[in-house]
């Protein structure tokens, strides 16, 4: 049943196949964060995400608690020496603050992860129709504090901790899609407009939130030593975009990796905020900031992953109150 469930429905409209190679030639190339899969290669496909949603595929075992394990023990970083304070929000035993930080963005999108496969569970499955919905005690075997020794609401935490970051992103990235020189190209221009006007919303919102978080406290210290964090946090980020290539489940490595890519662009654009905020106006200057069409559209759609989690949690905690009932 995991094969059939995660399996992927690689079928397209002729419009979207000739849009996406229109798109490829107004495509930016950047300094990423993650592997990207090379889209001229054979072995590469283009999915429709909106035929292919998150949800429960029956993948689970040795195999992917293998990868979240490597995940985990190989890219989040040793403990060492503390050179200066901790962040009370970050803090943690024998972790600088920056690799706190880490590992708390890795455990918040693996919570995320979590949250969508309880939220959308195959609750039946017969010849005619399947019946997908929120399955609560899969969601307390992850998460309850009990079940989970302690683990389930710290995951939670990170998981709010992980939007907080994106959050940021979306509006320090504010300026790089405001220049008149940036299109997002769909083959039609009154959308492609109307697509803009509505992404520049959305971004002027995040802008808004009152309670972001301050990425002054990362990378505070020694420039040499920050400037080596920042790589640690890049090559890193890399592995981990390696490891999700090792998913069996077709489904699973596609949104793993999309929100894995999102993520690394978060931390791109954080990581960023003097060059976005010199950007040249006019097109005819090459800019010192770019992202690709790979990295805006895991941007996106991972902070939609991650927003639907934290909304799918209230539904859960209704769930659960129901139950005590």
């Amino acid at each position: 049943m995991a094969e059939n469930l995660g399996a992927v429905n690689g079928s397209l409209s002729e419009e979207t196949r000739q849009t996406l190679l229109e798109w490829n030639r107004h495509d930016d190339e950047a300094d990423r964060f993650c592997m990207h899969d090379d889209e001229d290669s054979p072995d590469s496909r283009y999915v429709d995400l909106l035929l292919n949603p998150e949800r429960y595929t029956g993948y689970k075992g040795p195999e992917a608690w293998q990868i979240w394990n490597s995940i985990y023990e190989e890219n989040c970083f040793k403990p060492y020496t503390v050179r200066r304070p901790l962040n009370p929000l970050l803090s943690g035993s024998g972790l600088c603050v920056e690799k706190r930080a880490f590992f708390r963005l890795v455990s918040g999108l693996h919570a995320s992860i979590n949250v969508h496969l309880s939220a959308r569970y195959l609750l039946n499955d017969n010849w005619f129709k399947r019946k997908w919905g929120p399955n609560v005690t899969e969601f307390q075997l992850r998460f309850d504090e009990e079940l989970t020794t302690g683990e389930g609401p710290k995951r939670l935490r990170n998981l709010y901790f992980l939007y907080l970051i994106e959050l940021r992103a979306l509006a320090k990235v504010l300026p790089f899609f405001q220049r008149p020189s940036i299109h997002l190209y769909t083959g039609d221009a009154e959308e492609d407009k109307q697509i803009k006007e509505l992404l520049l919303e959305l971004l002027h919102v995040a802008k808004s939130f009152p309670l972001h978080f301050d990425e002054t406290t990362l990378f505070a210290g020694d420039k040499t030593e920050a400037a080596k964090l920042k790589d640690d946090f890049r090559q890193t980020f890399k592995n981990i975009s390696r490891i999700m290539d090792c998913v069996g489940c077709f489904k699973c490595r596609l949104w793993g990796k999309l929100q894995t890519q999102g993520l690394g662009t978060a931390l791109k654009i954080l990581f960023s905020e003097k060059l976005i905020e010199t950007l040249p106006q006019s097109s005819r200057e090459k800019p010192s900031f770019q992202l690709s069409r790979q990295e805006i559209v895991s941007l996106f759609n991972a902070f939609g992953r991650i927003s639907t989690s934290i909304r799918e949690l209230e539904n859960f905690r209704k769930l659960l109150s129901e139950l005590k009932q």
